[in-house]
């Protein structure tokens, strides 16, 4: 049985910048059948899309900069303590079962600096 994929989709996302794991995440299919499809198909617009992926990490470096200027992470979890959970060595991760939705920029995990001192 072959897999599906829509071109169109695969094609759109590529060129703007997105990567064959974020196309195949965004389109519920596996990574290899996009794969396949942006190397049979879109191997021409690969200048293009290289330029586009570094645009795109610009941006995301920039807004994360920007997010983090306020309030570092560190920070941010020592104020919001009671969505977080202690691991035994010292990190310090998100409670998924506090908090199962957070934003984007809520910080996922705080690792121990000290872990070579435990």
């Amino acid at each position: 049985m072959k897999a599906v994929v829509d071109k169109k989709q695969v094609e759109k996302l590529y060129n703007e910048g997105f990567t064959a794991p974020e196309i195949a995440r965004k389109l519920n299919c596996k990574k290899d059948t996009v794969k396949k499809c942006i190397q049979r198909n879109f191997g021409f617009f690969k200048g293009l899309h290289k330029m586009e992926l570094a645009r795109r990490r610009e941006i995301v470096k920039a807004v994360n900069y920007q997010a983090n200027r306020y309030m570092g992470d560190s920070t941010f979890v020592k104020k919001n303590r009671s969505i977080y959970k202690t691991r035994p060595n010292g990190d310090i991760v998100l409670n998924k079962e506090v908090a199962p939705v957070v934003t984007w920029d809520t910080p996922r995990r705080l690792a121990n600096e000290y872990k070579d001192r435990l």
